[in-house]
C-alpha cells in the first residue's frame, strides 16, 4: 500500500510528519508521527482516499482519550498524545482500503470567548 504524508505550517507553526512516504504489507501496521515546532493545544488526524475529499479521523488534545469522527474506530486507528508537540497515529492491520493520504494538523483551540467588536447598547 502507499501512502502518502504531507509537510505544512499552521499559525506559524511548522508541522512534520515521518515518514513522509511508506509502503506496507497488507495486515501489518503503519506508525505515523506528527510533530510541531511549538506547543499546541488540539492536534487533527486526517485521511484522504484517492478521489475523495479529506476527512478527519479523530482531534487528540494532550493528557485525553482521542475524539473520534464516525466512521473511525480507536482499535483500527489508535493515537496517541504524549505532550504538546507530539502525537502518533497508527493504523492497524492495514489493508488496500486504507490506502491514501495521511496527515496531521494543530491548533489551539480558546473556548468561551466572544471576538465581536461590536460594543452592545
Amino acid at each position: 500500500m502507499n501512502t502518502s504524508l504531507e509537510l505544512g505550517s499552521v499559525f506559524g507553526a511548522v508541522v512534520s510528519q515521518k515518514p513522509s512516504r511508506g509502503i506496507c504489507q497488507r495486515g501489518t501496521p503503519m506508525t505515523i508521527q506528527c510533530h510541531v515546532d511549538s506547543q499546541v493545544t488540539t492536534m487533527f488526524w486526517y485521511r484522504q482516499l484517492p478521489g475523495q475529499s479529506m476527512t478527519l479521523i479523530a482531534t487528540a488534545n494532550q493528557g485525553s482519550e482521542a475524539t473520534y469522527e464516525k466512521g473511525f474506530a480507536k482499535d483500527k486507528f489508535p493515537i496517541s498524545r504524549p505532550n504538546l508537540t507530539f502525537s502518533t497515529l497508527n493504523v492497524s492491520d492495514m489493508s488496500p482500503e486504507d490506502s491514501g493520504i495521511y496527515f496531521c494538523s494543530a491548533g489551539d483551540t480558546v473556548l468561551g470567548t466572544d471576538q465581536r467588536s461590536e460594543q452592545e447598547p
